[in-house]
């Protein structure tokens, strides 16, 4: 059975000075490798320690816990693997919500992202703490920062209705419900890009007419 520690060898001699910023990145790669091959209860801090080839004393001064470990990596990962900006003034609703479906569906359905997903839902029965740090870190944060977007689209008059949090919802579901499913029981075969795409472009046609007011010609 393949461990963390097969690929994250510890290397020879010395490291080199590094700053504490580098330091935590390359725990947390550590940790990441651990938590996907062996699951978040059979990891245990001293796996993290080997597989990054530091010293107990500088992981636990970093990161204290386990559990803090884990809430450092899906913040990351978020920060890392997604950005939700406030769009241009000038572009169109739909050119601003065609994009961010299609970059918060890339990055939800990533293998990366999916992963962390699986280990969540397998381990949120022994360790909610991890359930809570998802929610919160992670789709809590995703639907906050989408919902601002399309109450400043609304402000603005070029999006109709006046519930943002409300068609974030089902926008997102819209998009992604199914497909993360589907990807998260590996049945049956997750949609390409190209279909995820296109998908993204006939919900638009569909909520186009009710939701965004005619472009100026």
């Amino acid at each position: 059975m393949s461990t963390c520690a097969d690929s994250c060898k510890k290397r020879p001699g010395r490291p080199a000075a590094i700053s504490e910023a580098r330091r935590r990145d390359l725990i947390l790669d550590a940790a990441e490798q651990c938590f996907v091959s062996q699951g978040y209860r059979s990891t245990q801090m001293d796996d993290v320690v080997k597989a990054c080839g530091m010293s107990k004393k500088t992981v636990y001064r970093s990161f204290g816990t386990k559990e803090n470990l884990f809430v450092a990596l899906i913040d990351r990962v978020m920060q890392a693997d997604i950005k939700l900006d406030m769009p241009d003034e000038k572009q169109a609703a739909d050119v601003v919500v065609a994009d961010i479906l299609s970059r918060l569906s890339a990055f939800v359905l990533s293998d990366r992202q999916v992963n962390i997903t699986r280990l969540v839902i397998s381990e949120s029965a022994h360790a909610p703490e991890l359930a809570a740090a998802f929610h919160d870190n992670g789709l809590r944060c995703c639907k906050e920062k989408l919902t601002d977007i399309l109450a400043h689209l609304q402000t603005t008059g070029r999006l109709k209705g006046d519930r943002p949090a409300e068609l974030a919802s089902l926008l997102v579901g819209a998009i992604i419900g199914e497909s993360l499913v589907t990807a998260l029981i590996r049945r049956p075969i997750p949609m390409t890009d190209r279909e995820r795409e296109g998908r993204i472009e006939h919900l638009i046609r569909i909520v186009r007419p009710a939701l965004m007011p005619p472009r100026a010609s």
